[in-house]
C-alpha cells in the first residue's frame, strides 16, 4: 500500500490540490459559470475555517455554505465520528457499514455546501448522556491528538465548535466534542504537544480565532451573526437553501427537509482571539487580514516582505474577477496566466528571503493552494476536461486493467497538450495500451460517440499481493470505541485517494500546468443515467454464508441445521471448483463439500450444507468457516457491498465465518407475522430460533387474515416508515381482542403523539437508558414472559451492546402492567420501556429493549426474552 502521510514541506515541488470531496451527486455548484466564479472568488483570499462537532448532521451546514461558497473561504467538517452508533432508515447495515454510509453522506452534503470534511478515529458507541461516559470510552489524548493533526494538516484562521462542553449540548459525546475543541486549538500551537506530529513533517499551528455556537446557556451570548439567507447572486440561491439540500444528502437518518428562503443566520460566541477585537464582528474573519497582499504580515515576515510578489498576485486575482464574462471565460485566460506565473514566483522568492523559516512555510502553504486555483480556474476558462477512464470497475491482483486517458479541448488554441502521465500505486506494472476501452458500459441502448482532441491508453497490472480495496479505518480491527489506523492510512480523511490517476500537462498562454483527476469507470444505469465508480481490487472469488449466526439451543436431540454457501466470482472467466466448510470438533456437515462453477463477473453459485452438533453441547460459542478451493487456490473472504442510489459504493470485507451461539433456548410453536419498520433482521433472528415467520406488506396488514398469526411483531420506527401501519391500527386491535398477541418494538416520540398505543400513555421525550451494562430489575419474575418457556433471570441482561432501551414511555396508563425497570447512573428508575396490557382476549406488548442489536449480534439472554415474548399466547 502507498505511503499518505499528511506532509508539508517548506518548498515543495509540486501544486497542492485540494482534497478532492468525493461525491455520487453531481457537483452543480462547482461547475459552469457558477463553479469559475467561485474559483475567481477564492483568489481574492486567505481566509480558512474549521468547524467542529461530534457526528454527521451536527455541522452548522448553513455556516458551512456562507463561508464556502459566499466569503470563498477554505472551510471543512472535522466530525469526531461517523456516526456508526445511529439507526439506519434505508436499509439494514448497522455500526460500520451504517458508518461508510454516513460518511459518504457527508460527502454529498460537502459537495453541495462546499466544504472539506476531516474526522478523528472516534467510534459511535451510541447515545451518550454524560461528558464522564464519552471520556471513559474515548482515549482522551488520542481523539485530542487526531484533532491536532487536522488542525495542524488543515491550518485554518479561525476554529468554530458547534458545542460548549457542557450539559447545554445534551449528548455526551456533544459535550466531549466541546470540550475538546478549545484544548486542540492550543495544543495545535504548542510544538511541545504531540511531538511526534512535528518529526512526521506536521508544523505547530495557531488559529486567530476560536468561536462556538452562541446563544445557549449563560456566559454564551452572541457576538458575531453570520448572514446565511444571503442570496447568491451567480448560484441564484440562498446558503441556507444550499444547505438544506445538503443536509437532505442524511437520508440514512431522514433529514430531508425544506430549503427556506428570506433572512437567516448562525449565531456565534468568540471565546478568544489574537486578532485585533473588532467592536461588533459581521463576520468571523473580521480582524485578520485575510487579502493576499496582507498574506505575509499575517504570518509573520519582515515588514515589506514579498510585497511585490504578492501584489502581484493580487492584481491579476482581481482583474480576472473584473473581466470575467459567464459567456466568453476564455477572455480571462491570459490575466489567469500573469497570476499564475506570479504566484509561482512569489514562491520562487520564498526560498532566497531571510525570514524566519514558520513563517516562510506558512506563507508556501497558502500560496501552494493559491497556485492549485489558478491552475483549476484557468482550466475552467480554457475548456480543458482530463476524463480518466477505466474499462472495468473491478481488478484483481495479478491481473490487468485498461485505461483511456481523454483530453477535450473546448477552445480552439488556447490550449495544448505536452504530456500525460498514469499514476499507479508502488508494485502495480503501467504499459502503453493497445486498444481503448469503449466510452461507457452498461444500460444498453444508444452510446454516444466521443471524440477527444486526445487519448492515450494504458495496461495496467495489479500485483499478485495486491490488498483488497477497502476503507482504510476498517482494516484492522477496533480497540474498543477507537479505530485502529494503519501507520500509513490518510488519517483523519474521509477514505483512501482513488487507486489510479492520470496527470494532463498542458501549455496554455505560454505557461505549463498540470491536471490531475481520478480514475473512474463509467457505466449507463436503464433508470439513473450515467453513473462513475472508482476502481477497487477485488478477490477473485468471495464466499459468504447466508447467515452469520446461528442459534443452538443446549437441550434436545442434535438437529441439523441449514447453511448455505455463496461464491461470487469478480472475474470475466469460467471459474470451477470445491465449496467446504471449516467445522469445530465434534460437529459435522452435509455434504463434505460440493462442487461449484461460475461463469463470469457476477455469477454465483450456491451449495446448501446441513450443520449438526454433536449429541452433548454446553452453552457456548463456536465458529464455522467457508472457503473455496478453485485449483489450488483458496477464497476464504466474504464481502458486503454498501451500495445505495445517493452515495458511492464501498466494500467491506471480512472472514467468511459463522458464530454459532449455542443456547440454553426453549421456543412454543407458534406462527409470527412480522410488520417492518425502518429495516432491522429481527424476522431472520426469529428464523434462527426455528419460528414461522412471514412478513406481513401492505396488502395483508390492509385486507388479510391476521387471524392465522398467533403473535404479531412490529418492526422499529414502523410508525414513521409505514404508513399502512399507522392506518390501520383499527385492524390491529380487533386482532388482540380476538386473542392475538401484539408486540410492538420501540418507536420514536411520534407514536405516542399520534395516539397509536392501545391506551393513553406519555413519552418523556427521548426516554433511553444507554449504559448497556445498567441493572434490569424483573418486576414481575412470576409473569410468563419471565417463566415460559425460558426461566429469565438478572444474567440474561449480561452481553449486551450499546444500549438497554430507547424511546421508553413515561407515564402510563394503569390497564398497563410494567415488567421491567433500568436506569442509567444517577437517574431515576424507568419502568416504560417494557410494559404488557389485556386488549380483549388478547395482550399488547411494548418493549423498548433494543432487541434489534441485540439478536443481531447475537446476545444469548436477548434470544431467550424474545422468545419468550412471542410464545405468550402458548404460555399456561
Amino acid at each position: 500500500m502507498r505511503r499518505y502521510l499528511l506532509f508539508v514541506s517548506l518548498f515543495t515541488l509540486s501544486v497542492y490540490a485540494r482534497p478532492p470531496v468525493d461525491a455520487q451527486v453531481r457537483p452543480i455548484y462547482d461547475s459552469g459559470a457558477a463553479g469559475l466564479a467561485h474559483l475567481l472568488g477564492r483568489l481574492q483570499t486567505t481566509a480558512s475555517v474549521l468547524h467542529t462537532g461530534a457526528h454527521p448532521d451536527d455541522e452548522d451546514s448553513a455556516f458551512i455554505a456562507r463561508t464556502a461558497r459566499g466569503d470563498n473561504a477554505r472551510v471543512a467538517y472535522l466530525s469526531l465520528t461517523r456516526g456508526e452508533g445511529g439507526q439506519n432508515i434505508i436499509g439494514p447495515e448497522l455500526f460500520d457499514a451504517l458508518g461508510v454510509i454516513r460518511t459518504e453522506e457527508l460527502l454529498q452534503a460537502r459537495r453541495l455546501d462546499g466544504g472539506e470534511q476531516f474526522f478523528t478515529r472516534a467510534f459511535d458507541y451510541g447515545f451518550s448522556k454524560t461528558l464522564v461516559e464519552a471520556k471513559s470510552k474515548w482515549n482522551e489524548r488520542e481523539v485530542l491528538g487526531d484533532m491536532v493533526h487536522v488542525i495542524r494538516t488543515f491550518r485554518p484562521l479561525v476554529l468554530y465548535s458547534r458545542f460548549a462542553g457542557n450539559e447545554n449540548d445534551g449528548h455526551g459525546q456533544h459535550q466531549f466534542a466541546g470540550y475538546l475543541t478549545p484544548l486542540a486549538y492550543k495544543a495545535a500551537a504548542d510544538p511541545t504537544q504531540y511531538p511526534e506530529q512535528i518529526a512526521a513533517g506536521l508544523r505547530p499551528w495557531g488559529a486567530r480565532k476560536l468561536y462556538r455556537s452562541g446563544g445557549r446557556g449563560a456566559n454564551n451570548e452572541i457576538t458575531a451573526e453570520v448572514q446565511t439567507g444571503v442570496l447568491d447572486a451567480v448560484i441564484g440561491r440562498t446558503y441556507a437553501a444550499i444547505a438544506a439540500e445538503g443536509r437532505s444528502q442524511h437520508k440514512s437518518q431522514e433529514m430531508g427537509g425544506i430549503e427556506p428562503l428570506g433572512p437567516s443566520a448562525s449565531g456565534l460566541h468568540l471565546i478568544d482571539s489574537s486578532a485585533p477585537a473588532v467592536a461588533k464582528e459581521v463576520s468571523v474573519f473580521d480582524g485578520i487580514d485575510t487579502s493576499i497582499p496582507g498574506l505575509a504580515g499575517l504570518m509573520g515576515l519582515p515588514a515589506g516582505a514579498l510585497s511585490a510578489e504578492l501584489k502581484a498576485v493580487d492584481n491579476a486575482a482581481h482583474e480576472a474577477l473584473r473581466a470575467f464574462n459567464a459567456l466568453e471565460p476564455e477572455r480571462i485566460v491570459p490575466v489567469l496566466t500573469t497570476g499564475l506565473n506570479a504566484t509561482r514566483a512569489a514562491r520562487q522568492a520564498l526560498q532566497t528571503l531571510t525570514a524566519p523559516a514558520e513563517a516562510r512555510a506558512d506563507v508556501d502553504f497558502v500560496l501552494v493552494r493559491k497556485e492549485a486555483d489558478f491552475v483549476e480556474a484557468l482550466a475552467q476558462a480554457a475548456g480543458i476536461v482530463v476524463d480518466p477512464l477505466s474499462n472495468q470497475e473491478t481488478v484483481v491482483p495479478g491481473e490487468t486493467v485498461d485505461i483511456n486517458v481523454r483530453t477535450f479541448l473546448e477552445r480552439d488554441g488556447l490550449a495544448t497538450i505536452k504530456n500525460v502521465a498514469l499514476n499507479a500505486p508502488q508494485g502495480w506494472r503501467v504499459e502503453a495500451g493497445q486498444v481503448a476501452p469503449p466510452s461507457g458500459g452498461g444500460g444498453g441502448g444508444f452510446r454516444p460517440r466521443e471524440t477527444p482532441s486526445a487519448a492515450t491508453s494504458y495496461r495496467v497490472t495489479a500485483p499478485a499481493n495486491a490488498g483488497f480495496t477497502q476503507p482504510y479505518f476498517l482494516l484492522k480491527p477496533r480497540t474498543g470505541s477507537l479505530y485502529d489506523w494503519p501507520a500509513d492510512a490518510p488519517q483523519g480523511m474521509p477514505f483512501a485517494p482513488p487507486l489510479l490517476s492520470a496527470s494532463a500537462t498542458f501549455t496554455v498562454n505560454g505557461t505549463e500546468l498540470t491536471l490531475t483527476r481520478p480514475v473512474r469507470y463509467r457505466f449507463a444505469d436503464r433508470v439513473r443515467g450515467e453513473l462513475r465508480r472508482d476502481l477497487n481490487v477485488v478477490p477473485e472469488l468471495a464466499v459468504r454464508f447466508d447467515s452469520d449466526l446461528l442459534i443452538v439451543p443446549t437441550a434436545g436431540a442434535p438437529e441439523g441445521q441449514r447453511l448455505i454457501v455463496t461464491a461470487t466470482s469478480f472475474v470475466d472467466r469460467a471459474v470451477t471448483g470445491t465449496l467446504r466448510l471449516r467445522m469445530p470438533a465434534g460437529w459435522t456437515s452435509s455434504p463434505g463439500s460440493a462442487s461449484f462453477s461460475v461463469t463470469s463477473a457476477g455469477d454465483s453459485a450456491t451449495a446448501t450444507f446441513v450443520v449438526t452438533p454433536p449429541a452433548k453441547r454446553t452453552a457456548g460459542v463456536v465458529t464455522v468457516s467457508a472457503e473455496a478451493d478453485a485449483g489450488g487456490r483458496v477464497f476464504s473472504s466474504s464481502v458486503e457491498n454498501v451500495a445505495y442510489p445517493h452515495i458511492q459504493s464501498h466494500r467491506l470485507y471480512t472472514p467468511a465465518t459463522a458464530r454459532v451461539e449455542v443456547i440454553d433456548l426453549a421456543v412454543s410453536r407458534v406462527k409470527v407475522g412480522y410488520i417492518m419498520g425502518s429495516g432491522d433482521e429481527v424476522p431472520v433472528a426469529l428464523r434462527r430460533m426455528g419460528v414461522d415467520v412471514a412478513i406481513i406488506d401492505k396488502e395483508m396488514l390492509t385486507t388479510g387474515d391476521l387471524s392465522r398469526f398467533d403473535t404479531i411483531v412490529v418492526g422499529v420506527r414502523a410508525s414513521e416508515a409505514r404508513a399502512d401501519f399507522v392506518a390501520n391500527q383499527a385492524r390491529l386491535r380487533a386482532y388482540m381482542e380476538r386473542g392475538g398477541t401484539l408486540i410492538v418494538q420501540y418507536q420514536q416520540t411520534d407514536y405516542v403523539e399520534r395516539n397509536l398505543p392501545p391506551y393513553p400513555v406519555k413519552s418523556p421525550g427521548n426516554s433511553r437508558v444507554t449504559d448497556e451494562t445498567a441493572a434490569v430489575r424483573i418486576l414481575a419474575p412470576t409473569h410468563p414472559v419471565f417463566t415460559y418457556p425460558n426461566r429469565i433471570t438478572s444474567a440474561d441482561f449480561d452481553g449486551w451492546v450499546q444500549e438497554r432501551n430507547l424511546y421508553s414511555f413515561g407515564s402510563f396508563d394503569a390497564r398497563y402492567t410494567p415488567l421491567l425497570e433500568s436506569a442509567d447512573p444517577g437517574e431515576a428508575p424507568q419502568r416504560g420501556g417494557e410494559v404488557i396490557a389485556d386488549v380483549g382476549k388478547g395482550k399488547y406488548v411494548y418493549t423498548s429493549y433494543a432487541w434489534f442489536r441485540q439478536l443481531r449480534a447475537g446476545v444469548p439472554g436477548a434470544y431467550r426474552q424474545f422468545a419468550n415474548l412471542i410464545s405468550l399466547p402458548k404460555a399456561p
